[in-house]
């Protein structure tokens, strides 16, 4: 391990608008960046506001359905708070981008990180690709759009032996 040992990585990805609450490829990633490579990994859906995400997830949605607009924001901005403030800690983001999913959180979570110049890797599902918005490409480097998981652990194994542009990778 080199140098990205001890270096924190925050998951920004859609949680709200998908069915496994955005738990499967952070639980799938976060064991080869742990073990591969000794990063610190932080994740949104293993904090707790009021339970389980898909508890906050149900408590969200029912405030929606029932127009309880204030509460419902008054809840939700801890979420907001833990979330933004794991961006902030972070050193660098893994984020997966899917142009089938509403993703405002996730935005927001890009927009904080690329203001913050911390280095950004995007990934999106190879049969989603093709349907692209060009302007999630302008959140990251040329380099760092990713089809292919392994494509990305390759990527960071570059990073890690020190064969990167210090210009980015600044941590």
């Amino acid at each position: 391990m080199g140098y990205l040992k001890d270096k924190v990585v925050y998951l920004a990805g859609p949680i709200h608008d998908v069915n496994d609450d955005g738990k499967g490829w952070r639980d799938m990633i976060t064991p080869r960046l742990r073990d591969e490579f000794g990063i610190i990994v932080t994740d949104p859906t293993h904090k707790t506001i009021y339970g389980e995400v898909s508890d906050d997830k149900t408590l969200f949605k029912r405030l929606a359905a029932e127009k309880r607009f204030d509460e419902l924001r008054d809840k939700f901005w801890p979420v907001i708070r833990k979330d933004l403030r794991m961006v902030d800690k972070a050193d660098f983001l893994i984020a997966l981008y899917s142009p089938r999913v509403k993703m405002l959180g996730t935005i927001h979570e890009l927009t904080i990180s690329q203001q913050q110049r911390k280095p950004i890797l995007m990934y999106c599902k190879e049969e989603e690709s093709n349907e692209i918005n060009p302007w999630i490409l302008t959140f990251i480097q040329r380099g760092c759009f990713f089809t292919d998981w392994n494509k990305m652990i390759e990527y960071l194994k570059t990073v890690d032996n020190g064969t990167f542009d210090h210009n980015y990778w600044t941590l």
